[in-house]
């Protein structure tokens, strides 16, 4: 490209320089003859007030021998001619006046060019005068200018030393915006061209290696360069969380298929009995197999159910109905519930709630479940002679809840992780059965909702995990009250019934 366009540019140069070499040849032979046809009238043509014909006849002949590049016309006054010094060589018998007056007028810049009857279809420079014909008729003496427009660019060339040299330093001038054309871009491509390997390096890998950095001025280039960098690290980190929900993926599917087998096996064998035995077994023997099957399509009830929260989870489907709530009384309810799975355990429940809690601003039953999940997961790990405890007090940005276990622990390796799908940190199938380790990532998504923030620390003998709900404004959390206390005498509800000391040692409350 950047020969073809120092060619063209050599090419248009030459057409150029030719035009003006002409134009001020043209210039210099109009201005140096501009008053040779008037002086040959004066000198050799008059004779007495007309043009002597004899007289017309040897100009015309010395002219031709000592210039025979000037061509001599004589025109009447509507421009056709006369007579000439090449009257063989004429094609064009009249001449176009309007360039003749603009002459004689003085008044337009050099050169003016006019028709040459011998070559109608080119324009000369001419030198011109008005001269009295024979009788009362009058003419002009019209002298055509030749000088070098009959000369090629070669001739041209060839003839004038200065048209050479300018040539040369021309032709010079050009090889150096050449080269240095091609070093710019060389120069300026070169970061494309190491950015284009390193992409390319990058695509062979299958998008699976971290390119070398590069680093480059901070011009387009350099903003390129930084934006596939970032596109890199982007790729990669995209990457990487596929593989890992690839192996999460994996993961859920053998726990799942285990959580689904071991209930529907067990099942399985008791209706079988049931069927095969109906008339053998006691009434006893199948009411106690009824329960346990009973037992185990509970189980796979809830599996499927917290399957089916979790995905209603993820894809936004399930939003946050928040209003004004006591906190204290939800916690005390879910504490409640578990009460008979903790002695049967001989794990001991303790609540702490502070007297002086506000109300908080959270949908009831999701928060209920998200304290179920968790005083659930405490009582699984957590041996018999240990403690759940829950804890709720105020803080200066809401109402902090902590639920603290006195079990197994976690190892800190496992932390980051324990809130994902389906993860379970423990490897053996009887500190988790019944669970498929979606109770931590349900909670997790319901505190989104709530624009909290869940967190845990862990040691072998104490776990505690930790979230904060945001207060109730004070004008929503009036009402809520006063609407309790509305309520209250009108539905006549029987008293919740009084917790036992020893599974709720509530000191604080």
């Amino acid at each position: 490209m950047l020969v073809g366009l120092t060619v063209v540019m050599a090419a248009l140069f030459l057409v150029v320089i030719r035009h003006s070499d002409t134009a001020r040849n043209q210039e210099i032979n109009q201005k140096v003859y501009r008053n040779l046809a008037a002086r040959l009238i004066d000198e050799h043509i008059l004779e007495g007030e007309t043009a002597d014909p004899s007289a017309v006849r040897k100009v015309f002949d010395r002219i031709r021998v000592v210039n025979p590049r000037i061509d001599v016309y004589l025109l009447d006054a509507a421009g056709q001619v006369v007579a000439a010094s090449g009257q063989d060589a004429i094609k064009h018998a009249s001449v176009d006046l309007t360039p003749i007056r603009r002459f004689l007028k003085g008044d337009d810049e050099l050169p003016i060019v006019g028709d040459d009857p011998s070559e109608p279809v080119r324009k000369r420079v001419f030198s011109v005068a008005p001269v009295a014909l024979s009788g009362s008729e009058s003419g002009y003496l019209y002298l055509v200018l030749r000088g070098v427009s009959r000369d090629t660019l070669a001739q041209q060339i060839k003839q004038s030393y200065v048209l050479r040299e300018t040539l040369w330093l021309l032709g010079c001038g050009l090889a150096v915006a050449l080269i240095a054309s091609a070093l710019i871009l060389t120069l300026m491509t070169r970061p494309l061209r190491q950015l284009g390997a390193v992409m390319d390096k990058f695509r062979r890998s299958g998008f699976a290696e971290q390119p070398e950095p590069l680093r480059l001025p901070t011009d387009e280039v350099g903003k390129l360069t930084d934006t596939f960098n970032h596109m890199a690290d982007r790729i990669l980190a995209q990457m990487t969380a596929l593989q890992k929900t690839d192996a999460m993926r994996r993961e859920l599917v053998a726990n799942i298929s285990h959580d689904l087998r071991t209930p529907l096996a067990s099942l399985q064998g008791y209706i079988e009995t049931l069927h095969l035995k109906s008339d053998q077994l006691a009434p006893e023997e199948k009411r106690s197999y009824l329960e346990i099957a009973l037992k185990q399509t509970e189980q796979l009830s809830g599996l499927v159910a917290r399957l089916f929260d979790l995905a209603k989870l993820d894809s936004g489907q399930m939003t946050a109905a928040l209003e004004p709530c006591a906190l204290g009384d939800l916690v005390q309810d879910v504490m409640q519930e578990f009460e008979l799975a903790a002695s049967s355990k001989g794990i001991d429940l303790r609540c702490s709630i502070r007297p002086d809690l506000p109300l908080v601003m959270a949908d009831v039953g999701l928060m209920e479940r998200v304290l179920r999940n968790l005083v659930e997961n405490a009582l699984r790990y957590t041996r018999s002679g240990g403690t759940v405890s829950v804890m709720a007090a105020p803080v200066a940005d809401g109402a902090l809840v902590e639920v603290a276990d006195t079990g197994i622990g976690i190892p800190e390796a496992e932390l980051p992780r324990i809130f994902e799908r389906f993860y379970r940190v423990e490897k053996c199938r009887d500190l988790a059965a019944g669970s498929a380790g979606l109770g931590l990532a349900i909670s997790k998504r319901i505190l989104d909702l709530h624009q909290s923030r869940i967190s845990v620390t862990s040691a072998p003998g104490r776990t505690v995990f930790r979230f904060v709900l945001a207060y109730a404004p004070k004008r929503a959390a009036a009402g809520a009250v006063q609407e309790a206390a509305d309520l209250r005498p009108a539905e006549a509800a029987p008293a919740k019934r009084a917790v036992p000391s020893l599974a709720y040692p509530m000191a604080e409350r």
